[in-house]
């Protein structure tokens, strides 16, 4: 999971500022390159499996490890729509903080993911990483305290728990990773079938529960 924001994906996600999830917050920046501050169920929490981005080789200088992870933990979602918003939403993360690391965005996972500011972050964001020769590592922890999917939009909140940060061509950290992400987000089902992220901005840094 600011600056543009798991990054988010500062990760995954701080889960957005020099780099960390991407560049910037969304309305203005992206997840913030998840690390660095730029400028189910069915009603009961539930501990989901780990997704994980495919990992790079290692860092030459020393640094932190050139991998990116996103984590699912607890989700809370009262039915099947706000789940299925809710595994929408971890994805996207997934698909945002990878396309920092690699610095290359996968068109079509993005557009199965997003659209609009959301979509348009991570292509802006990773733009800005390629033009200053960084990129982004490390993991975030994704809850989803609550969502409320309502015919074709739906809301929701998150807060992720973050490792990524932005670093350069040698691999070393531009900053310290920020340690929290506290997240709102609205979704839309495309074409009536699958739900996409439209918005996503990072607000504070209060620890997850």
């Amino acid at each position: 999971m600011g600056r543009r924001g798991m990054a988010v994906v500062g990760v995954v996600l701080g889960l957005l500022m020099s780099a960390g999830c991407g560049p910037g917050d969304d309305e203005g920046g992206g997840l913030p390159t998840l690390g660095s501050d730029s400028s189910g169920p069915t009603s009961a929490s539930t501990t989901m499996g780990e997704t994980s981005a495919t990992p790079t080789e290692g860092s030459s200088s020393g640094g932190p490890p050139n991998t990116i992870a996103v984590h699912r933990r607890k989700v809370v979602a009262a039915s099947t729509s706000d789940k299925a918003a809710a595994d929408a939403f971890i994805k996207y993360i997934e698909v945002r903080l990878t396309a920092y690391h690699k610095v290359q965005v996968d068109l079509d996972a993005l557009g199965k993911t997003a659209t609009g500011a959301a979509l348009n972050a991570v292509r802006s964001d990773v733009a800005g990483l390629r033009s200053r020769g960084q990129h982004t590592v490390g993991e975030v922890w994704v809850d989803v305290p609550k969502v409320t999917a309502r015919g074709s939009a739906a809301t929701l909140t998150s807060c992720m728990v973050n490792t990524t940060v932005d670093v350069d061509a040698k691999g070393k950290p531009l900053s310290a990773p920020k340690s929290f992400y506290n997240i709102t987000s609205t979704l839309e089902l495309g074409g009536g079938k699958i739900w996409l992220v439209k918005t996503i901005t990072f607000g504070g840094d209060r620890p997850c529960h």
